[in-house]
């Protein structure tokens, strides 16, 4: 006992409702949503970008946990109980956006219907499967860098636990972006249902990470120089840098507003055990913002604002930046 008649462990206790949370799990429940509405009101092509790539994210989330679970990771009931609800519920924000960009417009090219005019779920099957490929995610060898750092620490779930964490912050931050960007009123209502389960998966990775980081400095140190090393931001390396930028100066870079966002989760990050002072993610908008500046077109940015696109027979034209090889992914 602490000289406060206090247990000093008690703080090193998960901060999270994991009971609550796995009874409570269920899929993202739209259907207060005017779909018919949708094509009413433009996207511009930064927002049609930033869905497409929120989309092939959510639904690839299925492939990290798959590696998670070759790792010691496994071996925590309560982790592995709540990436079970995390997977599924991840899955239903991916069918979210596809949905939407389909209710807008936009499928090229027209997938199989079921004979009562549906799509089969899951929808964009061919597209999911191309980003499968394009990452050679069936490779056997893909799992290597992952099991030998969960061979090589004890504290590999901390490691993971915290990258999870700034994941999770990142993409909900990126969404309130998209909803202060975008002026689409149907999106908006969307965005703020997903971003209610992102809270929740943010709030077990950060209450994992706080209590095995509590009160041991050497972990600590281990994760900051994980982090400091090799972290990436979401969707990097699943997404080619120069579409990984876009996103970032599409949703962070184009006002105060924007870099206000970035600082915010490095201040929220900040507060985990062994990461003061930690600015991953603004050191990330600046460099590149420096690469757009560098290289005139990088990453769609140019001197105009972005423009309202239509939908006009499926197709959507647009000026931020897709993969020249392999083929473009299908929509």
């Amino acid at each position: 006992m602490s000289q406060n008649g206090s247990d000093p462990h008690k703080k090193r206790l998960v901060e999270f409702d994991l009971d609550r949370y796995l009874r409570a799990s269920k899929r993202l429940d739209l259907s207060e949503l005017d779909w018919h509405d949708i094509p009413n009101h433009p996207l511009s092509d930064g927002d049609v970008m930033s869905m497409h790539y929120m989309m092939d994210i959510e639904t690839h989330t299925v492939i990290y946990l798959r590696d998670l679970l070759g790792t010691r990771a496994a071996h925590d009931p309560q982790v592995t109980a709540f990436l079970s609800c995390w997977v599924y519920e991840e899955l239903w924000h991916g069918e979210a956006f596809s949905d939407f960009l389909r209710a807008y417009g936009i499928e090229v090219p027209a997938e199989p219907k079921l004979p009562d005019g549906s799509t089969p779920m899951p929808t964009r099957p061919a597209r999911t499967k191309q980003f499968r490929e394009r990452m050679g995610v069936g490779h056997q060898l893909s799992l290597l860098p992952t099991m030998l750092g969960s061979m090589l620490t004890r504290d590999f779930v901390a490691i993971h636990m915290t990258w999870g964490a700034i994941n999770e912050l990142t993409t909900l931050t990126g969404y309130h972006q998209l909803i202060r960007r975008s002026s689409h009123p149907v999106l908006h209502q969307m965005l703020k249902r997903v971003i209610q389960d992102e809270r929740r998966h943010f709030a077990f990775y950060r209450a994992q990470a706080k209590a095995r980081l509590y009160d041991r400095p050497r972990a600590g140190r281990l994760v900051r120089g994980a982090l400091k090393a090799f972290w990436t931001p979401v969707g990097a390396g699943a997404k080619s840098e120069e579409e990984v930028d876009a996103l970032a100066l599409y949703l962070f870079g184009d006002s105060p507003e924007g870099r206000e966002g970035i600082r915010d989760i490095d201040r929220t990050i900040a507060e985990i055990p062994g990461l003061e002072g930690l600015t991953l993610l603004e050191d990330y908008l600046d460099a590149a913002l420096a690469r757009a500046a560098a290289r005139p077109g990088w990453a769609g940015v140019a001197p105009q604002g972005p423009r309202l696109v239509r939908p006009l027979n499926g197709e959507v034209s647009s000026r931020w930046p897709k993969r020249e090889q392999p083929a473009p992914l299908q929509r």
